[in-house]
């Protein structure tokens, strides 16, 4: 039987990926994201809960309509500051705002999805690139807009290092399916 061919590491990286507190760590931001993603997810599909969405005692997470919401934030970072890219602006103008509700109730499944699938580190490769392309998206939505331009980036980077590495590997589901099946994708 042919041996795949690997790319030889450095004892240093080796030992450092193989080492509990890597494995551990990626574990963490998995799980941290994923609460992120939950938190707000569920803040969009859900009534509002005293404490818990979309005011906390520590903060807001952004819920579906009012103040500080995904329709407030989109409409004033594209609508009202006027995206420079006109197809963008037209298109959240004349489909998005006037069809919102279908929007964020697909917005809100998606971060509570993507949010579980992290937490449990199932599948967490897609899952980690679906919330890096929201994070993105926000991204493009606000850039031109005065915003500290790196704001999302501290979003979707760690996401995609999370798909690359297959975090979900470490202390996640993705590690049992990984043992028992050859060709796993988490």
């Amino acid at each position: 039987m042919a041996q795949a061919n690997t790319v030889p590491m450095p004892d240093v990286i080796e030992s450092a990926i193989r080492s509990p507190w890597f494995g551990r760590a990626m574990a963490a931001l998995r799980v941290y994201f994923g609460i992120v993603y939950l938190h707000n997810g569920i803040a969009k599909l859900l009534p509002a809960v005293p404490n818990l969405w979309p005011d906390t005692p520590i903060g807001f997470v952004i819920n579906a309509e009012g103040n500080r919401s995904a329709r407030s934030i989109i409409e004033f970072e594209v609508v009202t500051q006027q995206h420079p890219i006109e197809p963008y602006r037209t298109l959240v103008e004349t489909v998005v705002l006037p069809n919102f509700g279908p929007f964020v109730l697909t917005l809100g499944v998606l971060e509570t999805l993507v949010g579980i699938l992290l937490i449990i580190g199932l599948l967490t490769p897609l899952a980690a690139l679906v919330a890096a392309g929201m994070a993105l998206h926000l991204q493009f939505a606000t850039l031109w807009n005065d915003k500290w331009i790196y704001e999302y980036s501290l979003e979707w980077v760690p996401l995609l290092c999370l798909a690359a590495l297959r975090a979900g590997r470490w202390h996640g589901l993705d590690a049992r399916f990984a043992a028992s099946r050859a060709r796993w994708f988490g």
